[in-house]
């Protein structure tokens, strides 16, 4: 990093899970041009180990955050109702932000975050998502390049232990299960491959019996260009996607095959404790994942990855050719047998947002993943929800195209 290069200063507004998991990946952002200047949570002892170990200042609100704060980005990482209002607040204090996904549950929501920041002045950077991988790209860049012919069809699935990973029983509701969690991940990925322009959305939901919430949902969507794709996701700790891909894990690192044992397991005792006796369990868990934690569980994915990052089982099929993941990059299967397309590592998730959002800010860059683009994908997701309570094919009004 050039010794003359500007730094920019972050802020977290949130200590919880997301920002934990950037902070365990800290070699991530090591190169980045970034100092962690500030952070903001409710949780004293969390607010007392940030001090302690970035030497920042500490605030108990997002007003005093965002007013107060030796800031240029907040990085927001508070519960999904609450991003409205954060990113509001940070808009009207001049700062840039990130805001972890879902951008928000609601498109009104959506609209009046980007209205707030474009009345600012400030970029608007929605994450997290897989889409920054670097498979999903090259093969966005195979598909345009039309190497392999048009795209014809594209079909991704996951089946994890999501709905068992301690998640708070209100948070499972609030986000309807993974639909609003990890949808925009599967959404996000397909659109990108897809050009972006979804017309139509087909979905139904399925329900866990352990979380008494959505467990995952099954969803057909079509593209402005005919192109049709499906979307699966099951995240009931039963199959595992990971045993098709060499047990290799979200994270580019290997998954233990009695991953979801474990978490269907433990999950089923939580459950036949009482109400009281389960929520405490919920809570410690929860709070087991988050920044300063008094016993913090290191996230697993936190190591050195040896591999490309997976979010489940991605097949894009083209005139001429289909691709998919390897462990190391793509795999393309045509007349001359599979061939593979190996990928220098790049940088990935979060560490890539911030680095979108760092050309954006010093560069002018247009940033691709901004808030438009999330309240499209947002669009999707939501229309999974409103299609299976409606019954009925629900088209989209507020897509937007790559722009690549």
């Amino acid at each position: 990093m050039s010794n003359n290069k500007r730094i920019l200063k972050l802020g977290f507004l949130g200590l919880g899970q997301a920002t934990s998991k950037l902070l365990d990946r800290r070699h991530e952002i090591d190169g980045l041009p970034y100092k962690i200047t500030a952070a903001a949570d409710l949780r004293p002892h969390a607010r007392d180990a940030f001090v302690r170990e970035f030497g920042g200042q500490a605030f108990d609100s997002a007003e005093a955050l965002c007013r107060d704060g030796d800031i240029d980005v907040v990085y927001v990482a508070t519960p999904a109702e609450f991003h409205r209002e954060h990113v509001e607040i940070a808009a009207r204090h001049g700062r840039h932000v990130v805001c972890e996904k879902p951008m928000a549950l609601s498109i009104e929501d959506c609209e009046a975050m980007i209205a707030a920041c474009d009345k600012a002045g400030v970029k608007l950077l929605a994450g997290h998502t897989h889409s920054f991988d670097a498979p999903i790209r090259e093969m966005r860049r195979i598909i345009r390049s039309g190497e392999i012919g048009d795209l014809v069809m594209l079909n991704t699935w996951n089946f994890n232990d999501f709905n068992h990973r301690g998640r708070l029983l209100h948070e499972l509701r609030t986000t309807h299960g993974p639909i609003l969690n990890q949808g925009p991940h599967q959404v996000d990925v397909v659109r990108q491959l897809g050009g972006g322009m979804i017309r139509k959305v087909m979905a139904k939901p399925i329900r866990d019996s352990l979380s008494q919430a959505e467990g995952g949902y099954i969803c057909f969507l079509e593209f402005e260009s005919g192109v049709p794709a499906t979307l699966v996701y099951d995240g009931r700790s039963q199959f595992d996607t990971s045993e098709l891909f060499w047990w290799t894990s979200e994270g580019g690192l290997h998954r233990p095959p009695s991953t979801n044992a474990k978490a269907r397991k433990a999950y089923s005792e939580w459950r036949s404790l009482d109400e009281t006796g389960l929520a405490a369990a919920l809570e410690q868990d929860k709070e087991a994942g988050r920044y300063g934690a008094v016993i913090h569980s290191v996230d697993k994915e936190a190591g050195i990855p040896p591999h490309q990052p997976f979010f489940g089982l991605t097949v894009v099929s083209c005139d001429h050719g289909t691709m998919r993941q390897s462990q190391n990059g793509i795999l393309i299967y045509g007349d001359g047998g599979p061939r593979e397309i190996v990928l220098e590592r790049s940088l990935r998730g979060r560490a890539a947002e911030l680095s979108e959002m760092y050309r954006g800010i010093v560069e002018g860059k247009p940033i691709f993943h901004d808030g438009r683009w999330a309240m499209a994908t947002l669009e999707v997701c939501q229309a999974i929800i409103d299609s299976a309570r409606e019954s009925r094919e629900i088209a989209m009004t507020r897509q937007v195209s790559t722009n690549d």
